[in-house]
């Protein structure tokens, strides 16, 4: 196989035209190639000049562009051609770049694997690409790969990086990069202890880097997965409360894809109540943007620009922003400005460049510093920290970080942390921090996450409706044997913390829902009674009034099939079920990816023909599945 890339062919205008070509000496299966512009310029046309390929522009992002094509014979060279606005960014010797930002293709025999092609030898009149092989564990895989590499060839400057992947690589995916696990809930006899608790958490970070490493050409580790962020990633539609902070949504069906029999699903779902945007408080908002080399890498600083730009665009003229950096040092390079002055924010937005180590400690520090100095208790007062969540100077552990920031955050300064880039990224820290911080975590995997989290969803991110919200299950020991909490490992209560208001719980904004799903066991010939009482439990952010309510789910309320139970209800436990495959839980041994795809696919049309909000996302959840369960097979016959 050769892949050939060449640099500009034409100028005109400003405008840059670069053709692409792929040569193979073997039939191609399938063909896709991603191209992401390095900078904040856009493709303004894109041709396939040889082969009828499918091209996808991403509208919420016209710097990236996927073409792809099936059942290729590639008998000559596959060229696409595509112009760009302006040079995308200049190294050096004045090379233009173009990043292409994953590749893969599908062979008719059996793939070998190859992880990385690394960077651009940077010499004038001579370019070569530096070739690096991970994950190659047999003599065998090592052989196939050498020779793969002997037939590689590549020319032109225009490329910074390549990801190519004949297979993709499970395993050490990626450099540096820190996940922690929390192992599985258990099941829990009744007769012994009939309560659950757990911190309300409406994140979704987990699902978000899940798709960045499926779109990469990989699995996640099983430690990546946050089932309950899963869960939470979706809209279910619950009607909003009228009055309350909350109102409580409860079903249950038989279990569908778990084995065991009077095994039953209950779902809990909780709607917070919708702030209008024209009626959320005014906002002081404290960047702290890591500037620090790494973020360098895959142009995460260019996204963090983006993203931000794209907030500062929603924001009211009376909401302020500050800006704090740090690399090796934090400094402060905006002072909290009114959005009146928006250009001028945005200018020093557009400003950064990577530079130095990180200090993550001195960046926290100076931006609560600098936000406790603007504090306004009658407004919403937030940091938003922006990094890849590396730090590698000063304290560097997220227990002694939080000690340094808890009396901020006992002031009510809320903190969001935002996660950028794949590779050198510490999910631990960044959702620690988030959660120690009386905050969220978002991981932004591309700008359209951007979009959905500053945009579509700010007054959500930015406004509070609950402190300390917690929700405990009291179970019926007459009804229920046994029950295990699905997800929601890392945000487990001491049964008496529900009522102790000094115990740090979940901060919950405009309109979010939380959804929980149990697995219950039922007791022999019982078919009626109380099944459990659910209580939540939550704090006014402005009066410190402590509200508690509850519900009770009975036998009434459950469906005779999983079928006959809500559209949203299925694809919960799909969801679910999925997410439990990808972290190895014990639960879902015998089950596959496979079942929950043939579950699925029969479900879409019901989930397209009802009221939900969230197809797009419910469609494209369902193309990700298919591609894990691709990646499953081929990882498991690779190993065998």
């Amino acid at each position: 196989m050769q892949i050939r890339y060449t640099e500009a062919v034409e100028e005109i205008d400003e405008k840059y035209k670069y053709n692409h070509k792929l040569h193979s000496h073997q039939p191609i299966r399938q063909f896709e190639v991603s191209v992401l512009i390095d900078g904040v310029y856009d493709v303004e046309t894109i041709e396939c000049i040889s082969h009828d390929a499918e091209i996808l522009m991403d509208p919420d992002n016209p710097s990236r562009l996927t073409y792809r094509e099936d059942d290729i014979q590639l008998e000559k060279d596959f060229v696409c051609s595509y112009t760009i606005k302006r040079v995308p960014t200049e190294d050096e010797d004045g090379a233009q770049l173009l990043f292409f930002e994953s590749e893969s293709l599908e062979r008719t025999v059996e793939p070998t694997r190859l992880n990385r092609l690394g960077e651009i030898a940077r010499s004038k009149n001579v370019r070569s690409m530096n070739i690096v092989s991970e994950s190659i564990s047999s003599t065998r895989q090592r052989g196939a790969v050498e020779k793969q590499l002997d037939r590689l060839s590549v020319s032109a400057p225009v490329l910074r990086d390549v990801s190519f992947g004949l297979i993709p690589p499970n395993g050490a995916a990626y450099h540096d990069v820190f996940h922690k696990g929390h192992g599985t809930n258990p099941f829990f006899d009744t007769e012994d202890d009939n309560l659950s608790t757990f911190a309300m958490d409406t994140d979704s970070a987990s699902y978000s880097i899940f798709r960045r490493y499926l779109e990469d050409g990989n699995l996640p580790p099983p430690e990546a997965v946050r089932v309950e962020e899963f869960i939470n990633a979706f809209d279910y539609t619950y009607p909003t409360p009228t009055e309350d902070a909350f109102a409580v949504h409860l079903e249950g069906a038989p279990s569908k894809l778990s084995k065991g029999k009077r095994l039953k699903l209950l779902k809990i779902g909780i709607q917070g109540q919708v702030v209008p945007d024209t009626d959320r408080k005014d906002a002081v908002l404290t960047f702290v943007i890591d500037v620090s080399g790494s973020m360098g890498i895959e142009n995460r600083l260019g996204l963090v620009k983006r993203a931000l730009r794209l907030l500062v665009d929603q924001l009211r003229p009376n909401d302020k922003i500050g800006i704090v950096v740090y690399g090796t040092d934090a400094r402060v390079v905006l002072p909290h400005t009114s959005v009146v002055n928006k250009q001028n924010i945005l200018d020093h937005i557009d400003g950064l460049c990577p530079e130095g180590v990180t200090n993550v400690e001195d960046g926290i520090r100076q931006g609560y510093e600098l936000a406790s100095r603007n504090l306004q208790r009658d407004l919403t007062n937030r940091v938003i920290l922006c990094s890849d969540g590396v730090a590698n100077e000063g304290v560097t552990s997220p227990e002694l970080l939080l000690k340094e920031i808890r009396d901020y955050v006992d002031e009510g300064i809320y903190l969001t942390t935002v996660g950028f880039g794949m590779g050198n990224y510490n999910d631990t820290l960044m959702e620690e921090l988030a959660k120690k911080g009386n905050g969220n975590y978002a991981y932004v995997d591309r700008l359209k996450e951007a979009k959905r989290i500053f945009v579509e969803n700010l007054t959500g991110t930015l406004q509070v409706i609950a402190k300390d919200a917690k929700i405990q299950v009291k179970f019926n020991e007459d009804t229920v044997s046994r029950f295990r909490l699905i997800g929601y490992e890392n945000r487990q209560m001491k049964h008496e913390d529900f009522r102790n208001d000094e115990a740090d719980a979940g901060e919950i904004g405009s309109g979010h829902s939380v959804t929980a799903l149990y697995e219950i066991k039922l007791h022999k010939n019982v078919d009626k009674g109380k099944l459990a009482t659910v209580y939540i439990r939550h704090e006014d952010p402005d009066t410190a009034k402590v509200t508690e309510v509850k519900n009770r789910i009975t036998f009434d309320d459950l469906k005779d099939s999983f079928e006959d139970a809500s559209a949203n209800f299925q694809f919960a436990a799909l969801v679910a079920h999925f997410a439990e495959i990808l972290r190895e839980s014990v639960w879902v041994k015998e089950s596959s990816l496979g079942a929950v795809q043939r579950t699925l696919k029969g479900l879409l049309p019901k989930l397209e023909s009802g009221k939900s909000q969230d197809e797009n996302q419910q469609r494209s959840f369902f193309s990700l599945v298919r591609k894990a369960r691709r990646l499953k097979d081929m990882d498991t016959a690779l190993k065998s």
